[in-house]
């Protein structure tokens, strides 16, 4: 009876665990994620069956059922609040059983998924001291029970065995990598053989073992589970004072009432007014009026962004920078100023003409009163001959065509987008390309007419003048071209000799009476570039009438803002230097130069941790902003114009989800800390280019700290990492340069790296990609219409800011489609699946457009998930075509972050955006570059190297943290 009551015991813990994992199945079945003892989860409903109690058969069941591998089994135990997770073996398991069943151990429900076994009912006791447990006596009694005597109705196993439980068997019988259905040893006793360990460091040439994806302990799907803090910063976008970069807000967006009204007075717009609401929403922005010389409509920003760049012209800037973000129609507003430039010119000279034949004219009389004109609406504007603003901005275009630079890739759709916009009936369209079809080129006498006549005179001090005479009616020519064939144009094409002294010299006798340089970045930088040349002689050459020159670029600054240096110096003129008390004194190379100087500086600082005082920042901001008010048009893609967006995509929203330590690697992760503390200090003494020895904190801030805090920032999301680093079995460092190598060993294939076997063991328990898996889920049952396609696919970027995190972000993904695939034998019509691509540095630029260009195909069949480093993808790139982005961890700097999202939070992004910033605040790296946002200094007396999810805080912290400078 002993046996019996000991072995009814057994059953009855059993039945508990059984019942809790099966209410645990009905609560979510969807779920399908396990995790060792400490979560029972099945994707169906059937009722377990252990066939003879013995360890393991209960094993394969385990396996079978819940896809549970037992090599390490945890508990977790509650007591006074604080947890505690323990490693049991076979022997252990079986007294807590007996445990259970006599109510010494009581279970307790955790969340949806989890269940923990709680000592409540015992004396002090903690799991090392299981052995005194009472009534365990019983687990080396080898004596058999009647069959009889034990009945579990439905949830018995199948089959007549009631054999009395035998002692727990040895490694074989429980071995991880056995299959759901292995029989266990063989009859001969022999044990199951097991795989050799992988060694990452063998360069041997072996075969790449193959993962069990049935097996794999990835993260849980429920990121509620691991209590993560989330927070909504609706303008994330919003520009931070407190840190300098090359970061431009909007200059001379003109949205006051004021200049909207000189606008519509000088257009004499018949619909200034926005188009109603209509059904509690505003209505759609749309085209106010066509400009003549062009057949398609300029929006209200348009109309007055167009008047504003050649009113610069009026304060003696010839010309200007457009720097309008993209998407916002900066070609557009280079063919309004071409069209009003060249319908100026016309008035004027129409004007003019009349006045001088002396013959009955309809224009009024030169200095008469007027308020209309019959020529108003033929030109788009008050007519020359009344309307004396007009006639100031007139007065001042110099003749002659228009030229517009774009780099060559782009040159045949400017061209193709010219002949949609602009009159063609009205302006001459050429293009000067290789690729140019015979009827775009230009003739020979066309050529021809278009070249001045150009003469010299050589001054006292050996200086030579050119002297321009054009041919007059030439300004409704516009001829296309790209950067790399100025030379061959002005030297050959339009090559005039002209006679110096004793010499011949060929100089250009193009003369444009516009340039526009579209991208100007890529190719208009240094002072001796092809097309800086010509136009430094083109201004010098023509007295005062040199081209209109604008520099279009919704990137005005790539490096520093010495990047428009050469801009300055074109559109400057000699007295704006030598008087001080000129309006535009502050535009000048010289005034550049010291922002340039004072920037370099201020980036250097912070780069080596130093917390700028506003003071130091205002003496960069404020003659930035001194220079640019004067020659730059500027807006964003989330301004507002005229009380309205200027677009639909609104401000940048970003949920920030903050996410708690996993409990079972603290240990680990206090000693991977502890390395890269010595670490820090140990650099902090020797950094510095003087010699004397940095503040930690300072160093930590510095760019210098990057290497020191990457394991750190890679355990963020895959904290599996850090027991091997802890115990120095960790064989790898994550440096971009060796993930480069072990692409290039692996034939850039994922899953042949030396990495990829190691995944499954450091995802595990990543409360980050437990809230990737959500969001996937969420992205892949997203069913809502795109506006304009057939397909509802929706596609989503997680961008990593180490180029290591992203592969195993690849690899992982790839694990996840290899487990499901083993779990749905057969494919679901019609089911939306994961499709990831990925960008890395071992592609060629081509390769990688490759995989732009592929990841942006509409549909349900291209990929709909891009893996990427923010150094590959984070700037530069257009990818509205996702509309889901998660950042796995905070950039380095807060503008980084930003620059990732707007690659999808942007112009022509026809869904609702759906951004997340994952951090971690429990790990000291995270909280250096938080710190960082703000502005601060890192202090050690906020206990910067522990390990705790005590700095995680209340969630609105999360959001004040990004909303700093709007305060």
């Amino acid at each position: 009876m002993a046996e019996q009551r000991q072995m009814m015991g057994y059953e009855s813990g059993l039945a508990k665990l059984r019942t809790l994992a099966f209410n645990v199945v009905r609560s979510d079945t969807n779920k399908g994620w396990t995790r060792n003892l400490s979560c029972f989860v099945d994707r169906g409903n059937e009722k377990p069956a252990v066939s003879d109690y013995k360890w393991a058969d209960f094993n394969r069941w385990l396996r079978k059922r819940f896809k549970y591998s037992p090599e390490t089994h945890r508990v977790i135990s509650v007591q006074d609040g604080m947890t505690t997770s323990y490693e049991v073996d076979e022997a252990a398991f079986y007294k807590i059983l007996e445990g259970v069943a006599r109510g010494t151990l009581s279970i307790h429900e955790y969340s949806d998924l989890y269940f923990y076994l709680d000592i409540r009912n015992t004396d002090p006791l903690t799991f090392p001291d299981l052995d005194k447990l009472p009534g365990i006596e019983w687990l080396h009694d080898e004596s058999g029970l009647d069959s009889e005597q034990s009945d579990e109705g439905d949830d018995a196993p199948p089959g007549p065995s009631r054999a009395a439980p035998t002692p727990p068997p040895g490694p074989a019988d429980v071995g991880g990598a056995a299959d759901a259905a292995d029989p266990g040893p063989s009859a001969s006793g022999a044990a199951t053989p097991q795989p050799e360990p992988f060694d990452p460091n063998d360069t041997s040439g072996g075969a790449i073992p193959e993962i069990n994806v049935e097996n794999l302990t990835l993260a849980d799907d429920a990121a509620d589970d691991y209590r993560i803090k989330e927070a909504q910063d609706d303008d994330f976008g919003a520009i931070d004072d407190s840190y300098v970069d090359t970061y431009v807000g909007n200059f001379n967006a003109s949205d006051n009432k004021d200049k909207w009204d000189e606008c519509t007075e000088f257009f004499r717009l018949p619909n200034a007014v926005h188009p109603r609401a209509t059904g509690g929403r505003a209505a759609k922005r749309v085209p106010l009026a066509k400009l003549p010389g062009m057949t398609v409509g300029l929006f209200d920003y348009q109309f007055i962004a167009v008047l504003k760049l050649l009113r610069l012209s009026l304060d003696g800037v010839h010309g200007g920078l457009l720097a309008d973000e993209q998407g916002l129609g900066k070609t557009q507003e280079m063919f309004g100023l071409i069209a009003l430039a060249n319908n100026l010119r016309r008035c004027k000279n129409e004007v003019l003409s009349e006045r001088r034949a002396k013959k009955p004219t309809k224009h009024a009389k030169e200095g008469a009163t007027a308020k209309t004109c019959f020529a108003d609406r033929k030109y788009g504007f008050k007519c020359y001959c009344y309307h004396k603003p007009t006639q100031q901005l007139a007065d001042k275009l110099p003749e002659g065509p228009s030229v517009i630079l774009a780099p060559a890739r782009s040159c045949a759709q400017v061209l193709a987008e010219a002949k949609a916009k602009l009159d063609t009936s009205a302006l001459k369209l050429r293009l000067m390309h290789d690729t140019a079809h015979k009827d775009d080129k230009l003739t020979k006498a066309e050529v021809k007419t278009l070249t001045a006549a150009v003469t010299a005179t050589k001054g006292a001090d050996g200086s030579i003048r050119y002297n321009y005479k054009v041919n007059p009616g030439l300004s409704d020519y516009v001829i296309i071209t790209s950067p790399d064939l100025i030379e061959r144009i002005t030297g050959k094409m339009f090559g005039v000799e002209v006679k110096v002294g004793d010499e011949t010299k060929i100089v250009s006798g193009l003369l444009p009476g516009m340039v526009l340089m579209d991208e100007f970045h890529e190719y208009a930088l240094a002072a001796d570039s092809p097309v800086i040349t010509w136009l430094e002689h083109l201004k010098a050459s023509s007295r005062g009438k040199h081209p209109l020159m604008y520099f279009v670029s919704g990137t005005p600054f790539g490096d520093s803002p010495a990047d428009i240096r050469s801009a300055v110096s074109l559109l400057g003129k000699p007295e704006w230097a030598t008087d001080p008390n000129h309006a535009m004194a502050n535009v000048t190379v010289a005034a550049l130069n010291k922002l340039t100087a004072t920037f370099e500086n201020l980036t250097r600082l912070q780069s080596e941790g130093v917390v700028l005082e506003p003071s130091e920042i205002a003496e960069y901001r404020i003659p930035l902003y001194q220079i640019l008010k004067k020659i730059m048009v500027r807006r964003l893609g989330v301004d507002k114009f005229r009380d309205r967006p200027l677009t639909d995509i609104g401000s940048l929203s970003v949920k920030i989800a903050d996410h708690p330590v996993p409990t079972q690697y603290i240990d680990a992760l206090k000693t991977l800390t502890d390395e890269a503390s010595a670490r820090a200090a140990e650099a902090a003494r020797n950094v510095s280019p003087t010699g004397e020895p940095w503040a930690v904190g300072r160093f930590l801030r510095s760019d210098h700290s990057q290497d020191v805090l990457l394991k750190l920032r890679l355990a963020t999301t895959f904290p599996g990492i850090a027991p091997d680093a802890a115990k120095g079995t960790l064989k790898f460092e994550f440096t971009t340069s060796e993930v480069i190598a072990e692409l290039e060993k692996a034939d850039r294939d994922v899953k042949k790296t030396a990495y990829f076997p190691r995944i499954p063991e450091w995802a595990a328990h990543s409360p980050k990609l437990a809230t990737m898996d959500a969001t996937i889920a969420t992205m892949l049952a997203d069913k809502k219409r795109i506006e304009g396609e057939a397909s509802h696919a929706k596609k989503l970027v997680i961008f990593c800011p180490l180029e290591a995190e992203a592969l195993l972000v690849c690899g992982y993904l790839l694990l996840r489609i290899a487990t499901q695939k083993k779990k749905n034998k057969k494919p679901v019509k019609d089911e939306v699946t994961m499709k990831p691509v990925w960008l890395h540095s071992a592609l060629s630029e081509t390769e990688r457009h490759g995989v732009i260009r592929k990841f942006l195909e509409p549909g349900n069949a291209p990929p709909n998930i891009l893996v990427a480093p923010l150094a590959l993808a984070g700037t530069g790139l257009n990818l509205q075509r996702a509309n889901y982005s998660i950042v796995t961890g905070p950039a380095w700097t807060k503008r980084e972050t930003q620059q990732a999202y707007y690659r999808i939070h942007r112009v022509g992004q026809k869904q609702q955006t759906k951004l997340q910033l994952l951090t971690a605040k429990w790990n000291p790296a995270d909280r250096v570059i938080l710190a960082k946002y703000e502005g601060k200094e890192v202090s050690f007396e906020d206990q910067i190297w522990e390990i705790s999810n005590e700095f995680g805080g209340d969630s609105s912290a999360l959001v004040e943290r990004h909303q700093q400078a709007r305060e």
